[in-house]
């Protein structure tokens, strides 16, 4: 599985909502969770089973992993641990 990590930027919920509507046709699965201001959380996903999502999970965390290793990972404020 190739990584394509895109940082989207200045304006992220903007830019994520303009990036899934460019790329919805090819979208075939997704885990996705958000922290809400009011500190919830909501996670929505579209998998075919649930090990489907826990690997997706672990795929992101990963990814995410790697880029920390290599100074990639980018914060979009505060501290950068």
């Amino acid at each position: 599985m190739e990584n394509k990590v895109q940082r989207i930027c200045p304006e992220a919920i903007t830019g994520l909502i303009n990036w899934m509507e460019e790329n919805f046709h090819d979208i075939d699965s997704f885990v996705v969770t958000f922290m809400l201001k009011d500190k919830t959380s909501m996670t929505i996903h579209h998998t075919s089973s649930y090990f489907e999502a826990l690997g997706i999970a672990a795929y992101t965390t990963d990814v995410i992993t790697q880029l920390g290793a290599s100074g990639e990972f980018v914060p979009s404020k505060g501290d950068s641990s």
